[in-house]
């Protein structure tokens, strides 16, 4: 379980950090080229010595695993941007985060997990909780939505979580972090494609910024890794997406001053008793 409780205070610095940059940082994309570029640095100092044995059995299965989560992690990403012009911000974030439903049906349907009442219960509340917490009244967009492609991106940011959980089943556990590294190298350099195509200058604060969102980014991905060989992805996944956004609201009232509605102060208590739910 501390691996879980490492992974969820990790992905939420990701988004504590990712706040902060809106300030400094201009590039849509130079900022995350840098993060990626961290995570590869990271991957391959805790990948060490297994370096060594690339080519020996499970390679394959590290690099083929490896190139589809980072296809997904930056599909996602091009997909939530597409969405936020075209539905609107509230509508879009909502669907990424409701993504964690899929990496969930997942652990049920294709690894046979088996959820108690406690289970299924909890991951209702979060559905529920999130949806309270982004769908303010009135603040959707009406008019000229696309219904395909909020499916889309909830379905390319739930796969992309739920390439952890697969590498976990069928990969070799010495070759995580290379899987990771792979994940994140791809990822990189289709970032790193976008930069040159909408000729980005990176400045100071892109690189700044991109390593104090790589490093908890790369530990994010690598505590929830190790988190999943020991707590049921039924489990892990759902307290793994609301705890964070619990550990986010807070880190926003105290760091940036934002005030939340009662409708939101309501889904931070349905949060807490999910979580408390979910790892009865």
């Amino acid at each position: 379980m501390i691996n879980l409780i490492l992974a969820i205070l990790c992905s939420a610095g990701v988004s504590v950090f990712m706040r902060a940059s809106e300030t400094y940082c201009r590039g849509k994309y130079g900022i995350l080229l840098m993060n990626y570029a961290v995570c590869v640095i990271a991957g391959l100092l805790t990948t060490g010595k297994n370096l060594g044995h690339i080519g020996e059995a499970g390679t394959m299965t590290a690099v083929g695993f490896g190139v589809v989560t980072g296809l997904l992690y930056c599909g996602a990403f091009i997909l939530l941007q597409w969405n936020v012009r075209k539905n609107g911000v509230i509508l879009s974030s909502t669907f990424m985060k409701l993504g964690v439903i899929v990496p969930s049906a997942l652990a049920v349907l294709w690894f046979g997990e088996k959820p108690g009442w406690n289970q299924g219960i909890g991951l209702l509340i979060a559905v529920v909780a999130i949806l309270l917490i982004n769908l303010e009244k009135g603040a959707v967009r009406t008019g000229g939505s696309s219904k395909a492609g909020l499916v889309l991106l909830l379905l390319g940011g739930g796969l992309g979580d739920a390439m952890a959980k697969f590498y976990d089943a069928y990969g070799k556990t010495s070759f995580g972090s290379f899987f990771l590294m792979l994940s994140f190298l791809v990822s990189g350099v289709i970032s790193g494609l976008l930069v040159a195509r909408n000729r980005e200058r990176i400045t100071k604060n892109e690189i700044l910024f991109g390593v104090l969102i790589g490093i908890p980014n790369y530990f994010s991905a690598r505590f929830l890794l190790w988190a999943l060989a020991d707590v049921p992805a039924v489990i892990a996944y759902p307290t793994y997406s609301i705890a964070a956004m619990a550990v986010i609201g807070v880190a926003g009232v105290i760091l940036f001053k934002e005030k939340l509605t009662k409708r939101q102060w309501v889904a931070y208590g349905m949060i807490i008793l999910a979580v408390g739910l979910l790892n009865m």
